[in-house]
C-alpha cells in the first residue's frame, strides 16, 4: 500500500521478520529462516538461534549508542520456543502504561528513499538504491549493524518469491475465486521496469526485502520488524513518523497540529500492557481515526497480508469474497477468546442477498476437495515453511467461509442492511471546510 502523507500511523505499517552476504542457503537456493534454528528441506542443517539473537543484540546496542530509545521494559524473544518455525516477537517484561514511548528511532538510523520520485509505483526505487549502496559499503556503512541484520532475513518470504512447487500449490488452493486475486504484486518486474533494476537473484531478494519492510515515504526503520501484527483488543501499540517531509504549507499546518516534528519514528503503547504480554502493532488498522488511509481500511485484509507480508493473521480477520461477481468485505472476530464462536460483520455497502450464500458453499467444497487431494507433501519438493503457510491459509479460508455461511443462514441476517463509513464522511467534510477557509 503506497503511503503519501507526512505523518504515518503505524496502524498502516509494514511489519515483518528478519551478513554482509553470509546468509547460508539450502539445496534449493532458499535462505534459511534466521528467526529460528529451523530445519532445511533435507532436515540436516539450520541457522543457529544464538546467531540470530547476537545480530538482534548488536542491532539494539548500536541503536542505543546512536541516540535511539529502545524501551527497557520490553524484550525480543521467540513467540514459541518449541516451534522450529517460530517467529520472534516483542514482549513486555514489566507493566507498560498507556502513552509510554516504547521506541524512538532518529531518521539518520533509517534507510530512506524518496517515494515522490515514483508516485505511480508501489515500490520505492530510491530505497532499494540506498540499501544496495549501504551493502556495498560493508563495515564502512553508517548503518552497518542494521545491514548485517537485514541480510540475515530469509530470501523467500513473500508468496511470489516462493519455490515453483509452492506457488503452484497456492494457485491451486486459490483457484479463480478465492482471495488474493492475484496473489502477486510483481515487485521485481516493477523494479526492472520503473527503477531500471537488474535481474540477478541478489537484487530480487533486496527488492522483496524493501517491499516487505518499507514503512512510509521509503523508510526502513530498524527494530520495527520485531513487532508482530494483530488487530482487535490484542493490538496495544501504535506509532508515527515525526518528520516534516512535505513542502506543502497546508499539509504542514494540518499535521503539525497533530504531532511535534523531531525527525524520529516513535512507537507508543495505546493501552496498559501487562508483563509477559506480546506487544502488537497493526499493518492494516489504526488505533484512532484513520485519516492516513486513502481507501477504506476494511478493504485491506487477511488475504492482502498473505500476499504482501507472507503470513496468515490470527483472528480478528478481514476478508473479501465474491458474491455475484462483486467483492464484498467481511470482518470476523471471536466473541470470546478461544471459544471458536465467531462474530460476523459486513464492510461498507449493502449486504448481499441471502441466496448468495451458495457462492460460499462452493468455496467450501473447493477447499474440501483440495484437502483430500493434498494430505501430504508427497513429492517433498515444497519447502516446509511454504507448506505450513499454505495449510494455515487453507484452514483460515475454510473457517471464514463456514462462519459467514452460518451467519447468512441465521434468522438475524438482514440482506437489506446498509453500512456507511461515518468517520470517513466526517473527515472528508472537515478537511473540505478547512481548505475552503
Amino acid at each position: 500500500m503506497k503511503r503519501t502523507s507526512i505523518l504515518f500511523l503505524l496502524g498502516c505499517l509494514s511489519s515483518t521478520r528478519g551478513v554482509f552476504g553470509t546468509a547460508e542457503k539450502d539445496t534449493d537456493n532458499t535462505f534459511l529462516p534466521a528467526k529460528s534454528c529451523a530445519a532445511t528441506d533435507d532436515g540436516e542443517s539450520c541457522i543457529p538461534r544464538d546467531e540470530t539473537q547476537n545480530l538482534q543484540r548488536d542491532l539494539i546496542a548500536w541503536m542505543r549508542s546512536k541516540g535511539a530509545f529502545v524501551g527497557h521494559r520490553m524484550e525480543v524473544r521467540l513467540v514459541d520456543p518449541q516451534d522450529p518455525w517460530s517467529r520472534y516477537g516483542v514482549f513486555a517484561t514489566e507493566r507498560i502504561e498507556t502513552g509510554e514511548v516504547l521506541l524512538s528511532v532518529p531518521l539518520e538510523l533509517m534507510i530512506e528513499g524518496d517515494s515522490s520520485h515514483n508516485p505511480t509505483n508501489d515500490l520505492d526505487c530510491d530505497t532499494i538504491y540506498e540499501l544496495l549502496e549501504e551493502i556495498e559499503l560493508g563495515d564502512e556503512s553508517h548503518v552497518a549493524p542494521y545491514i548485517r541484520y537485514l541480510q540475515s532475513i530469509p530470501e523467500r518470504l513473500l508468496p511470489e518469491a516462493w519455490s515453483d512447487a509452492g506457488r503452484e500449490l497456492l494457485e491451486e488452493l486459490l483457484g479463480n475465486k478465492l482471495p488474493p486475486q492475484p496473489y502477486q504484486k510483481n515487485w521485481h518486474k516493477q523494479y526492472v521496469d520503473s527503477c531500471d533494476g537488474g535481474d540477478d537473484q541478489f537484487e530480487k531478494w533486496m527488492v522483496h526485502l524493501v517491499a516487505h519492510l518499507e514503512i512510509a515515504e521509503g523508510f526502513m526503520v530498524p527494530y520495527m520488524d520485531f513487532f508482530n501484527h494483530r488487530n482487535g483488543h490484542w493490538n496495544n501499540a501504535d506509532g508515527d513518523l515525526h518528520a516534516s517531509l512535505s513542502t506543502n504549507d497546508f499539509e504542514l499546518a494540518w499535521y503539525s497540529s497533530l504531532t511535534a516534528f523531531d525527525d524520529t519514528f516513535k512507537v507508543k503503547a495505546t493501552r496498559t500492557i501487562q508483563p509477559g504480554e506480546q506487544i502488537y502493532v497493526s499493518v492494516n488498522s489504526c488505533a484512532e481515526d484513520c485519516v492516513e488511509l486513502e481507501n477504506d481500511p476494511s478493504r485491506y485484509g487477511t488475504a492482502d497480508l498473505l500476499r504482501d507480508y507472507g503470513f496468515v493473521e490470527d483472528l480478528p480477520q478481514r476478508w473479501s469474497f465474491i458474491f455475484e461477481e462483486e467483492w464484498k468485505d467481511i470482518h470476523l472476530k471471536e466473541k470470546q477468546d478461544g471459544s471458536g464462536d465467531i462474530e460476523v460483520s459486513w464492510g461498507l455497502g449493502k449486504n448481499p442477498p441471502k441466496n448468495d450464500v451458495n457462492e460460499l458453499v462452493e468455496n467450501v467444497k473447493h477447499l474440501e476437495n483440495f484437502e483430500k487431494a493434498h494430505q501430504r507433501n508427497t513429492s517433498g519438493n515444497i519447502p516446509e515453511n511454504e507448506w505450513i503457510i499454505i495449510w494455515q491459509y487453507h484452514d483460515a479460508l475454510k473457517t471464514a467461509n463456514k462462519a459467514i455461511i452460518t451467519h447468512m443462514n441465521s434468522d438475524d441476517y438482514n440482506e437489506d442492511a446498509l453500512h456507511l463509513n461515518e468517520i470517513s464522511i466526517f473527515h472528508d467534510r472537515t478537511r473540505g471546510c478547512l481548505i475552503d477557509e
